[in-house]
């Protein structure tokens, strides 16, 4: 019996030992996840170390581009979703690409004129020398941070085009430190005779912020010059710390508005869709040129969902016929829309996006066979005949995998005949 209740003793203490190790199931750790590099500077006017972390694009590797940079002046954790939020506007075309810059300044102290010099004098240089940037910077900040962005707009307002400030809470000192921050924009800027940069700045729930704040507006309003892009928006059901990342989301949709291309343009030609990228480079401040991302998702957007399938080829066509332009739309985007507008009973869009693919890429033997599938729905055999008959010819010289599917295509339809 001793030895049995050893034997369920060391039983027990195995099945203890298997429950407290990790899950197996075949599953082993695989690699991290990071999303950038961080380096020390020892500030040549500035007390303490301070660190920054940089965050690239996910095309930015695979590219030779060049990418605007976004500076977030606080804390670490805000390098998190400032990234985020970069990447994911980015990812749907409402912005470019952008290289995310986060500065700590949690273990060190001092004036905002000191700041502005270990910018210009060091972090900007080292930036500039490691990484392939445009020059277009953009300054966010939150709370007593974003002080520090409307000190540097105020006086040297040279060193960054876009300004996003989060928390704004200007009322007189003790608030913005030592500097009252309403009286030096009244001061400043009826001294500016040009301002063309882009300021965006929120107030959450903030009641004893209200009043400074809104008297900032006024001065905006009567003193402001007439080329400064200003924004205020008040978020009522955000507090102090919560509308950080709203206030980033929608500053850098204000700063870069345009990106992506409205319908109204690239229905006037690409001509039009030139003027209106060289119109929104001078206003940046840097050559966008023809940025392919935003054209090619509103070509897909007009060419699958919005029924405006004659204005995407006219300026698939016309881009690349005038600029030598590639919108980047492949053969498989235009079989996704041709079978979009088929399955949407648009049978005579996906007979103009087949014919225009066709024309396009004359090798493409599922072009033609979808080329033939709309002939045949719509009772037009001959010609579905002889479009089945080209797949079947391509596909055959090629060794397609679909060469099966594009001979019984053709066998039914001249059954039907």
């Amino acid at each position: 019996m001793r030895n049995a209740g050893g034997w369920i003793r060391l039983l027990c203490l195995s099945i203890l030992s298997l429950c407290l190790q990790a899950p197996g199931f075949g599953q082993e750790k695989s690699g991290d996840i990071a999303i950038g590099s961080t380096y020390a500077f020892s500030p040549k006017n500035i007390a303490g170390r301070i660190d920054i972390s940089v965050h690239l694009p996910g095309e930015y590797e695979k590219s030779q581009e060049r990418y605007p940079v976004l500076y977030l002046l606080d804390v670490e954790k805000d390098f998190i979703f400032g990234s985020a939020v970069a990447d994911f506007l980015a990812a749907n075309d409402r912005i470019p690409g952008l290289i995310v810059v986060s500065i700590f300044l949690g273990n060190v102290s001092g004036a905002p004129p000191q700041l502005i010099a270990f910018l210009e004098n060091e972090v900007f240089p080292f930036i500039e020398a490691n990484y392939r940037i445009q020059p277009c910077r953009v300054l966010y900040g939150h709370s007593a941070r974003s002080f520090v962005a409307l000190f540097v707009l105020l006086n040297r307002p040279d060193l960054f085009y876009g300004y996003i400030g989060a928390g704004l809470g200007l009322t007189s000192p003790p608030w913005t430190t030592a500097i009252d921050l309403v009286k030096l924009s009244e001061a400043k800027l009826a001294e500016i005779k040009t301002l063309k940069k882009s300021f965006f700045f929120v107030l959450g729930n903030e009641q004893p912020f209200n009043p400074g704040v809104q008297k900032f507006v006024e001065i905006l309003k009567t003193k402001a010059p007439q080329d400064l892009d200003w924004k205020y928006n008040n978020m009522p059901d955000d507090d102090h710390f919560s509308n950080k990342l709203k206030t980033l989301y929608e500053g850098l949709e204000h700063i870069f508005r345009g990106w992506r291309l409205p319908l109204e343009v690239a229905a006037a030609g690409p001509a039009a869709v030139k003027a209106y990228y060289e119109n929104l480079s001078g206003r940046l401040g840097y050559d966008v040129g023809l940025p392919g991302k935003p054209i090619y998702r509103a070509v897909m957007n007009w060419l699958a969902y919005q029924n405006q399938v004659d204005v995407s080829l006219a300026l698939i066509k016309g881009l690349k016929e005038e600029y030598a332009f590639d919108c980047g739309v492949a053969d498989g985007d235009l079989i996704f829309a041709a079978n979009f507008a088929v399955n949407s009973s648009k049978l005579d869009d996906a007979l103009r996006i087949y014919t225009f693919l066709v024309s396009k890429n004359p090798e493409s033997p599922a072009g033609f066979n979808g080329l033939g599938g709309v002939y045949e729905k719509t009772g037009k055999l001959d010609l579905a005949a002889a479009a089945y008959e080209n797949a079947v010819k391509l596909a055959d010289t090629t060794n397609h995998p679909d060469l099966k599917k594009y001979r019984d295509n053709l066998e039914r339809v001249k059954k039907q005949k």
